[in-house]
């Protein structure tokens, strides 16, 4: 009996442990020039180099498993990139990187916008404005 106790507990360790990585997905390009897309859930994309199209907004909160929105966090890296985390939820986060780039976010001032408002850090451009 003891050790089918123990089984058990190792068992239900072990889900609780690998769900997580059910639950985001790490979209990883290359050097090059290139377009990543998201997943319907938590994700992170890393774009590196080059002049890289990143769109984080291609599933609304009603999409996402739940319909709890999902959290992304868009890499620009190294070159002129396009970050594109604008689908309503507020809770994404948009890394520039080095070169000129463009990031769409959430604003907290946009009506609908929930959570505060998406994170952006090294954009030269928010939602087409210079900053």
């Amino acid at each position: 009996m003891r050790r089918v106790t123990l089984m058990l507990a190792g068992v239900a360790m072990m889900v609780s442990l690998f769900a997580v990585a059910a639950y985001a997905a790490e979209i990883t390009g290359t050097g090059n020039s290139e377009q990543l897309g998201e997943t319907n859930r938590a994700d992170t994309i890393k774009a590196f180099a080059g002049d890289d199209k990143i769109f984080a907004n291609q599933f609304a909160k009603s999409q996402t498993p739940g319909g709890d929105g999902d959290t992304d966090r868009c890499h620009g890296g190294a070159g002129d990139d396009y970050c594109n985390v604008r689908d309503g939820d507020g809770s994404d986060t948009a890394w520039g990187g080095k070169g000129i780039d463009y990031c769409d976010v959430d604003l907290a001032t946009e009506p609908g916008v929930e959570e505060g408002g998406d994170q952006y850090h090294g954009c030269e451009f928010i939602n087409g404005v210079e900053q």
